[in-house]
């Protein structure tokens, strides 16, 4: 018997032996999700997340010869840099879906003040049709998801009614020390599905604490997903 059967795991939990395999049932539970809300609704509304994690499933997902005019996408969280920024997740999902003829829109926007971005990012929000049909989350080792960290905002974070809004972890993570819009958890929770992929046994082992606990964990990722129906996607490696 693997480790993997021996824990204790949520229900909707797949684990794949490799990050290969995961990026393909990613992608193919990503663009059923998108066919059915086309077929449903006519258009289909979805929030990637950043990271290195979803490249793999990316590249396979815009490969596939889906209704992309109707499909609109925009990062689960940004950080408040220009697109031409390295570390711009909007610019990673322009990288992978422009040529698709999907609809993009932005959390952050280039030239937007650091005290005017929540509200525009609200009244991008705003003018999609909600609930979102999907919101694909990553998931870190220091128990975060989306943008919402440990710091000032992360009580804000679980609880503003808003659609999205500005946080500034604490501390600043060293590899992107800038802060962020995220969705908040009122907005993940709405969606019509949820989904979180992640790599690694030490974000795994993090991640099943978190979930154990719930709203009583130390860690973000249980108290936004506490008591919601989500699917996880795992590999080692």
């Amino acid at each position: 018997m693997s480790d993997e059967t021996r824990i204790w795991t949520p229900n909707n939990w797949h684990a794949f032996e490799d990050g290969g395999a995961m990026a393909a049932a990613c992608a193919d539970r990503v663009a059923n999700i998108i066919e059915s809300a086309i077929a449903d609704r006519g258009h289909a509304v979805v929030a990637f997340p950043g990271g290195s994690t979803p490249v793999p499933a990316f590249e396979l997902l815009a490969g596939r010869p889906l209704d992309w005019e109707n499909v609109t996408i925009l990062p689960g969280d940004d950080r408040m840099v220009d697109h031409a920024d390295k570390l711009s997740n909007f610019a990673m999902l322009e990288r992978h879906f422009r040529s698709t003829g999907a609809r993009l829109v932005p959390l952050v926007a280039d030239g937007e003040a650091d005290s005017a971005a929540a509200e525009a990012a609200n009244r991008r929000l705003d003018a999609l049709p909600w609930p979102l049909d999907l919101v694909w989350l990553g998931a870190g080792g220091d128990g975060h998801t989306a943008s919402i960290f440990p710091g000032p905002d992360y009580r804000d974070a679980l609880t503003t009614d808003a659609r999205a809004l500005k946080v500034t972890p604490d501390p600043l993570p060293p590899e992107a020390p800038v802060a962020r819009i995220t969705l908040s958890a009122s907005a993940i929770r709405s969606a019509r599905h949820r989904m979180v992929s992640l790599r690694g046994t030490d974000k795994r082992d993090v991640l099943l604490a978190a979930m154990s606990d719930g709203n009583r964990s130390p860690y973000p990722i249980g108290a936004v997903l506490d008591r919601t129906d989500t699917e996880f996607y795992w590999s080692p490696a």
